[in-house]
């Protein structure tokens, strides 16, 4: 079966139920992803959604919130410098992500300590849940100390047009969470609450501790169920 990404099971949820039954065997049974304008700007993939994505990267890493109107400068001369509309589309939604992120607080999204940064290994970004192979690709992972603790925490930046629901948002934090309990839970302790998903359309997050608390709902496996049995 062909990895199947988060964001094709928020389509599905968003699909009625007249619909869902053909996108699930899709999902089941694809052989190979087709790819289109919409998959572009909706997946992030290729360039859409990357000089956005990478800047708010850099940012958290680096914490340097400067960086955010050095891009904004560089976007908007290239906007200024091409005629295509697509191509100046693109740009100017990346300007109006990173101009609605400089009011974004990413201090109680990181830990007030020092972090380390690890680099996530490609076979990891394939988590087996239910016997569906989902891809899941955090953009940062890091570990901190705390009260002589070694904890792990990640932050998912995930661009899509027009972005998602809390609770859709929810999703990608929950598969987040099993990922780091498979691949790191025995060296360390998880973070539940720097386990986050952001959704840089809208400069919203959620984190792993507001769906232990009830605010948004535990989706995914629910959403397999339906997929598997529809």
């Amino acid at each position: 079966m062909k990895k199947i990404t988060i964001k094709e099971l928020v389509a599905f949820r968003r699909k009625s139920d007249r619909n869902r039954k053909n996108f699930a065997f899709k999902l089941r049974n694809r052989e190979e992803k087709r790819i289109d304008e919409n998959d572009l700007k909706n997946e992030g993939g290729g360039d859409y959604w990357i000089t956005s994505t990478s800047c708010i990267y850099n940012v958290f890493k680096y914490e340097s919130d400067e960086l955010y109107d050095s891009k904004i400068e560089e976007l908007r001369s290239r906007f200024e410098n091409v005629d295509n509309r697509r191509t100046q589309s693109m740009y100017l939604r990346n300007i109006e992500i990173l101009t609605s992120f400089k009011d974004f607080d990413f201090e109680d999204s990181k830990p007030s300590c020092d972090l380390k940064y690890q680099k996530v290994p490609k076979s990891f970004k394939i988590l087996t849940v239910d016997n569906f192979p989902l891809f899941v690709n955090p953009s940062l992972l890091f570990s901190f100390e705390r009260n002589g603790k070694n904890l792990i925490g990640a932050i998912w930046l995930i661009p899509q047009l027009s972005g998602f629901t809390k609770p859709e948002l929810g999703m990608f934090c929950e598969i987040l969470h099993k990922f780091l309990i498979k691949n790191y839970g025995d060296t360390y302790q998880i973070s539940e609450d720097y386990c986050i998903a952001i959704d840089t359309y809208n400069a919203q997050k959620v984190s792993f501790t507001e769906l232990l608390n009830g605010d948004f709902p535990f989706l995914i496996d629910n959403t397999l169920d339906e997929i598997k049995k529809i």
